[in-house]
């Protein structure tokens, strides 16, 4: 029987083609991320997990679902707060955004939710400007980040801290360009204790694509480097490490896919991700097994991420079978319920508080 990899990969569509059943059953990847190309209706996504898993019971089944711009079920419960929104509306915005987007991924049969965001808000950082971080203060970040993945955690869906070891100051989109990170260590060290506050909760960490010459590393993105993944690696809570999507832009120019794959592994993430690239999956998987014949350290690295995401899904899986699914209203009273706690904050803030000199 062929090995899994510890690769979290995307599909094309709406269902699952035969040919694209081979292609899985030839990689045989430890976990699928589904997007807006995949969904339509919530009970086209249940078929389509079910198709999945009906395959091979061992992937998990994950979204990259913070809210805001980063919402992947806009078609099936409309728009949701941002994370900077909710952030704003206190403790009760941002359990009712955890609610929603817990009980949405439950509904769908998705065990694992790529959010928060913890990187810290800085002036003009383009993460904070696109409304997707909680704070500028670390402890603030890391409560309402553990608040939220609690909130989740109420519906079996697990959160991921990201983007390690902290993108704030970050004024270049990561899908466009690789930044380079200006930050004084000072600055990095706050960044970087939020994800060491949070690790032995919410143990799965994304390592973003970012050059951190303060961290030691002016060669390679930190998502490529083996000593900044190691600093992941060695967070309190030992989490699971994984790259963010190895397509985008930031590692344009550094190698094929399939290059980018195998160096992502080899810095010891414990998983990679290919999100768009189905038709090269076969490629990918041809060339890993390959470099893992060829050289035994690799190999070993393979079998720890093949451990570390075997372990995570089956967790996963056994925690999402002790939890009934809500009903697709119910996930829709609670994404209103989201929306309503940022309008009701709004309007607090925005009503002028007049002192008066009588009663009444």
């Amino acid at each position: 029987m062929t090995a899994s990899l510890p690769l979290v990969v995307g599909l094309p569509g709406l269902e699952i083609t035969e040919t694209e059943r081979e292609t899985l059953d030839q990689v045989k990847p430890a976990g699928i991320i589904l997007f807006a190309r995949n969904i339509e209706s919530p009970d086209q996504v249940r078929e389509l997990v079910h198709s999945v898993r009906d395959m091979d019971p061992r992937p998990f089944i994950c979204v990259d679902l913070e809210g805001g711009l980063v919402n992947r079920l806009t078609s099936l419960w409309g728009a949701l707060p941002s994370p900077s929104e909710a952030a704003a509306a206190g403790m009760k915005g941002i359990q009712a955004l955890g609610d929603a987007t817990g009980a949405a991924c439950r509904a769908l049969g998705i065990h694992l939710d790529f959010a928060p965001v913890v990187d810290l808000e800085r002036p003009d950082g383009l993460i904070a400007l696109q409304g997707r971080t909680l704070s500028t203060s670390a402890e603030r970040s890391a409560t309402l980040a553990r608040a939220f993945c609690e909130k989740m955690d109420t519906w079996a869906v697990s959160g991921c801290i990201k983007h390690f070891p902290g993108l704030g100051a970050v004024k270049i989109d990561t899908h466009e360009a690789l930044p380079t990170l200006d930050h004084r260590i000072e600055d990095l060290d706050e960044h970087i204790g939020v994800f060491a506050a949070l690790s032995s909760d919410i143990p799965i960490v994304m390592v973003g694509h970012v050059v951190a010459p303060v961290l030691g590393e002016s060669d390679s993105p930190a998502s490529l480097s083996r000593h900044i993944v190691q600093l992941a690696i060695d967070l309190p809570g030992k989490p699971v490490v994984l790259s963010d999507d190895l397509e985008m832009g930031a590692l344009e120019g550094l190698g094929s896919l399939p290059e980018l794959v195998t160096a992502a592994l080899r810095a010891q993430n414990h998983g990679a991700l290919v999100c768009q690239a189905f038709d090269q999956l076969e490629e990918i998987a041809d060339h890993l097994r390959r470099e893992a014949n060829e050289d035994p350290i690799f190999a070993d690295i393979l079998n720890e991420g093949r451990s570390r995401l075997g372990t995570l899904s089956r967790d996963l899986c056994l925690q999402a079978a002790a939890v009934p699914a809500p009903d697709d209203e119910t996930v829709a009273q609670l994404w209103e319920k989201a929306r309503k706690a940022v309008r009701t904050s709004n309007a607090q803030r925005s009503t002028p508080n007049i002192e008066r000199d009588t009663v009444g």
